[in-house]
Formats: structure tokens, C-alpha cells, sequence
């Protein structure tokens, strides 16, 4: 065995160094939009905006920008996206779209279904493929290469509608799965396929001393919660217990901050933290450098990007089509924050694809997740970022000594006032919550302290079990998987919120 980890290692030490030499080329943007108009001319989008006369021009960028309009997600189902899901072909993308990922997001209501094309695959295993070379950097012994990797996720179950699959996105994958990878996956398909999150986590607690895992990948509030029980269970100290090999966690999908302290306490050794930034949509970015924070954005995925500047924020969820200026990657700024706007493979044209990011680095195209354009709190001015959310929590957290590990905020316009749900394990006393809360998003917030100090009302806080948070999103049939509780709840999600805490 000690010899297959040898071999496995000096293969990702080959295509790590090829990864190097190609992230020397120019990587130009322009001849990926080139590629993905001439790939769609043909389609009804295509001919509905003149793919076939725009690729014929110089400033082909600037002409794609003015013909094809931003939109989001409802405007572009509504407009195009319902025709693939109904089994039309060439609509977006050539041919039928054969997968569509539920996208659960961030949200309690429906899923959304993602387009996931041919192309859009072979993308996702390229980059995956990538991701594991990039491991050799590391120097890990041989025998991290002979353990597996235990991918925390939602059923790989596809249902067939239309002639296309739908499911979650790691179901897709998971039908598509790379030979490379595909001996080293856990857990198998019998309960990978399984659609309720208990029933799958008792399965995966069964069969957890029978596996020798080296990676985990997930979204980590389910992954904390998933090794707390397997602890649990087998009376260990630590995780590492029971999987000595147990090297990197790739996590991605919601901020790490809140969990980081609790899943240093269940790793037990050292682990390497690698951030991913992976939806249903694209894998669009991944961590590289271990000593830094970033992730470096992938120009070559079959995606075309573009950054929307902060004050255009408010035009994304227009019902019409408008004009919104946008940047390119070669135009971005560092420390800035934007809204980002892609054009895919799998016929995605111009979708804001809802997130924040800023970049640490422009130069080595080094990113960050900060948040959701729709985790934005402005009642009267205030200009609350998801990210200002999180650093607050994280400020808080640490100076009452106390692992809030979910929160979520409602924004009362009616009567100026934030309303705040913190989940923690361990009960806290509130009477002095509201006050320091509101100091320290004063303190991260010049426009808050405004707000403040001319209508916004001190904010209302109130401590629950982390339990009662995980329980909501059951009864909405959003546990497990991709699931994330939302940071800002709208006024129907904060209806339902209500309705189950009264019960």
C-alpha cells in the first residue's frame, strides 16, 4: 500500500508542476467569451442578441456588455432558463440540457435549478483534478495518498424530469465522477444516495471506523456537527482517534469564522484549512497558497467574469433589463467589494450570481468571499454588510467568551430596529448583548453609527439553543448538504421563523 501512495504522490507532484507552468500564461478573458459566444451563436439567445455579428468585433467585450443585459435568476428563468427545464433544446446552450443542480443557497423557500451543462462538468473534474495536484506543495507522507476523501453533502439521488436529472450538485458529480477520483470517494453510493440527513448521518457514523480518511470536505456547520456525533458515539477525544491520516478539511459555502474554535477542538492535531469556492453554478476559485487566506479565481473554466462596484447593488434585482456597469478582472481593485456577474458554459449570460468579493491580491487574482448581496442591512442608512454581520458575531463571541455558532438577523423597517437570533451550545446571560452589539457595529460601521444616532433604534437580541436553528431548517426540509441558515431574513422567512418559535 505504502507503494500506491508513493505512485499517487509523484502523479500530483507532475501535475502540480504543470499547474504552475500554465498559471504563467496569459490567461485572457476575452478568448474565453470569444469561445463560449461562437459555442452559443446558434441558440435561441444566441441569434436573440447577435452572437454571430458580435464575435466578428474588435471591442468584443464592450459590444457583448451593451447587447446582452445583467440579470438574475428569476428574470433569466423567466425569460429563457424555463424553456431548458421544460426539455427544449438549443435554447441557451447547444443542445438539451441534460442536469440541472437544486440549488439551495442560502435560502428557506424553493430551490433554484442551475443549468449544468457537458462542458460545465468536465470543468468541474478539471479544476477538482487541479485542486488535488496542488496538494504536493504540502510535502504529505505517501500514506495520505492511500486514504479517502469523506464529502459531506446532500443525496447524490437524481431524479429524471424532461429528459434532463435533477438533484443535488454533488449527485451530478458523483454520476460523473472522475476515475481519478472516484476510488478514493466516501461514502459509498448506497449512502450517499440516501435523502434523509439522519438516516445518512447514521450511516455514515457506522461505517466511520471501517474508513481511513484524509480529507473532508463540506459545509461546516453539518461537518462539526457530523464529527461531534461520531466522537460522540465511539467515545474518542478527538477525531483523529479514529482517522490518524486526517490531514485537510476543503470547506466553502458559508463563513468558517464561527465554527474555526470547535473544529480545532474535533481535529484534535493540526489541520490545513483550504477554502473553495464552489457552486452549483461553477467552481470558480480555490485556495492555493496554504499561508495565505485567498482563493485564486480560475480564468480558465469555461467562465467569463464581471464585477459590479457597490453603489450599482440595488440595480441586480431589478424586474426590467437595464443598463449596469460592470468591470472585468483586468479593471478590479483590491479591498473593494463587488457583486459578481457570470457567463458559463452552461449558458448562464451575465447572471449575478449573488455573492460578494473583494480581492487581497490583484495580481495573483486572489479572492474572498464576503458575503450575499441580499444579507444587506440598510433600514435608514446603516450600509450593514454580510460581512460586517459575521466580523460583529466573531467580535462579540470573543469578548463574552462564548461559540456562537449560527445567527440571523431581521431588519424591521417599520419600526427602525434590528432583531437578533444568536444559536450557541452554551447558554450566555443577554442583559448586556444588545448594548455590546451595538458598540461593536459601531465600531466597524461609520454609516451605522449615523443611523444610529439619528433614526435606527438599538438593536433586540435573543439567545437560542444552536439546536432550534437546525430544527427550523428541517422543518423547511433544508438540513444537511449545501443548507445554510440565512444571515438576513426577509419579511416572509422571518414570518416562518416566528411562527415556529411560537410553536
Amino acid at each position: 500500500m505504502e507503494l500506491i501512495g508513493s505512485i499517487i504522490k509523484e502523479t500530483t507532484r507532475i501535475g502540480y508542476h504543470r499547474s504552475l507552468k500554465k498559471a504563467k500564461r496569459e490567461e485572457i478573458q476575452q478568448r474565453t467569451l470569444l469561445k463560449l459566444l461562437k459555442k452559443a451563436k446558434l441558440t435561441a439567445f444566441g441569434s436573440a442578441h447577435g452572437f454571430n455579428h458580435l464575435i466578428h468585433k474588435a471591442d468584443l467585450i464592450s459590444q457583448f456588455q451593451q447587447k446582452v443585459p445583467v440579470t438574475n435568476y428569476e428574470r433569466f428563468h423567466n425569460d429563457w432558463l424555463h424553456r431548458s427545464i421544460l426539455g427544449e433544446k438549443d435554447v441557451a446552450w447547444p443542445g438539451r440540457m441534460g442536469y440541472f443542480a437544486l440549488s439551495s443557497g442560502t435560502t428557506i423557500g424553493s430551490s433554484k435549478k442551475i443549468p449544468v451543462s457537458e462542458n460545465m462538468i468536465r470543468k468541474f473534474q478539471k479544476t477538482t483534478i487541479q485542486q488535488l495536484s496542488g496538494l504536493y506543495e504540502l510535502q504529505l507522507p505517501p500514506s495520505f495518498y492511500e486514504s479517502n476523501a469523506l464529502i459531506v453533502g446532500g443525496s447524490t439521488d437524481l431524479e429524471k424530469v424532461n429528459k434532463a436529472y435533477h438533484g443535488d450538485l454533488s449527485g451530478i458529480l458523483a454520476k460523473n465522477k472522475s476515475f481519478v477520483v472516484a476510488p478514493f470517494a466516501k461514502p459509498p453510493a448506497r449512502i450517499s444516495k440516501m435523502k434523509g440527513w439522519d438516516k445518512k448521518v447514521e450511516a455514515i457514523i457506522e461505517s466511520a471506523p471501517t474508513w481511513d480518511i484524509g480529507v473532508i470536505a463540506g459545509v461546516p456547520s453539518w461537518v462539526s456537527q457530523l464529527l461531534e456525533m461520531i466522537i460522540e458515539r465511539y467515545e474518542l477525544e478527538t477525531i483523529h482517534d479514529i482517522w490518524p491520516n486526517l490531514k485537510i478539511y476543503s470547506h466553502g459555502g458559508i463563513f468558517l469564522k464561527p465554527y474555526k474554535a470547535k473544529l480545532d477542538h474535533l481535529f484534535g492535531k493540526p489541520i490545513i484549512y483550504q477554502n473553495t469556492y464552489l457552486a452549483s453554478e461553477g467552481y470558480f476559485a480555490y485556495q492555493r497558497d496554504f499561508l495565505k487566506g485567498g482563493m485564486q479565481l480560475m480564468l480558465s473554466n469555461g467562465v467569463f467574469y464581471e464585477f459590479v462596484e457597490e453603489r450599482y447593488f440595488h440595480l441586480l434585482d431589478s424586474p426590467n433589463p437595464i443598463v449596469i456597469p460592470t468591470l472585468t478582472i483586468d479593471q478590479v481593485t483590491e479591498r473593494t467589494t463587488y457583486a459578481m456577474v457570470i457567463t458559463t458554459c452552461s449558458g448562464l449570460w451575465r447572471y449575478s450570481l449573488g455573492d460578494t468579493i473583494e480581492f487581497i491580491d490583484v495580481a495573483s487574482r486572489s479572492l474572498q468571499i464576503t458575503g450575499r448581496i441580499s444579507f444587506f442591512l440598510s433600514t435608514s442608512g446603516e450600509h450593514l454588510s454580510d460581512s460586517n454581520l459575521v466580523n460583529a458575531v466573531q467580535l462579540l463571541s470573543r469578548e463574552m467568551n462564548v461559540s456562537i455558532e449560527e445567527f440571523t438577523v431581521y431588519s424591521d423597517d417599520v419600526n427602525k430596529q434590528h432583531c437578533w437570533y444568536f444559536g450557541t451550545s452554551t447558554p450566555f446571560h443577554e442583559a448586556n448583548t444588545a448594548h455590546r452589539l451595538d458598540e461593536i457595529l459601531k465600531q466597524l460601521n461609520d454609516d451605522y453609527i449615523t443611523s444610529r444616532n439619528n433614526v435606527l433604534l438599538p438593536p433586540i437580541t435573543h439567545v437560542l439553543p444552536t439546536e432550534t436553528f437546525y430544527e427550523f431548517l428541517e422543518t423547511c426540509q433544508k438540513v444537511g448538504g449545501q443548507n445554510k441558515f440565512p444571515h438576513v431574513l426577509s419579511d416572509e422567512q422571518n414570518a416562518q421563523w416566528l411562527a415556529f418559535l411560537g410553536e
